[in-house]
């Protein structure tokens, strides 16, 4: 019963994280949550209360809300990032550590590094409890940070994902900037995200 409350919220608060379009008015510094407008600084406290209240239960919700899919999605989103052995990856809003992982497991022989940057305490402390169970005690790097201000300097890393955390954040153009100023020359930015179903014939499906 317990679950199912947190399930029901959980899809009530990602309703309002999925229709926040992150339009700025850069004379008060507004944005959208929900059907919302509030001030960055309280859509980034709401974004923070609602994964603070389900951070335990996040894979399990993503697997009832997707009925697994998300498994398949992160797969081949790694697939196509196609890492080198030596790559370093900086994966935003990734507490869970489920795109981390994958980087890591692409090529054990490898001697990639990752570094996972999230807002969240919450997040952060369910992923690296997820990481110990799972083995995964070598080249991973766990920082509390903000996308719109990250703590790392220029050309940093070699790559920069984000999956389903870009809709979230209270400053998109800040959050692209901060993603292009620590990517080294030729870096690659990766975001895997939710959008508008093109094909009408699909939309009516869905």
């Amino acid at each position: 019963m317990r679950l199912a409350r947190s399930l029901y919220r959980f899809g009530k608060a990602r309703a309002s994280l999925c229709t926040a379009s992150n339009g700025i008015n850069r004379s008060d510094r507004t944005t959208t949550f929900g059907f919302e407008t509030v001030s960055e600084e309280e859509k980034a406290k709401r974004v923070d209360e609602v994964f603070s209240q389900v951070a335990r239960h996040y894979d399990t919700m993503n697997d009832a809300m997707s009925l697994g899919i998300h498994r398949c999605w992160k797969d081949y989103f790694i697939r196509k990032l196609h890492p080198a052995s030596d790559t370093k990856l900086l994966d935003v809003a990734g507490g869970t550590g489920d795109i981390a992982f994958r980087f890591m497991d692409y090529s054990p022989l490898g001697h990639r590094k990752v570094t996972i940057c999230d807002v969240n305490a919450g997040m952060l402390r369910y992923g690296r409890k997820k990481a110990a169970k799972e083995g995964y005690t070598r080249g991973i790097t766990w920082v509390q940070g903000d996308a719109t201000n990250l703590p790392f300097e220029d050309d940093s890393f070699d790559a920069y994902t984000i999956s389903f955390g870009l809709r979230n954040v209270s400053n998109l153009n800040q959050a692209l900037q901060e993603a292009h100023r620590v990517l080294r020359t030729g870096g690659r930015f990766m975001c895997m995200e939710f959008s508008e179903v093109s094909n009408p014939l699909v939309a009516r499906s869905v």
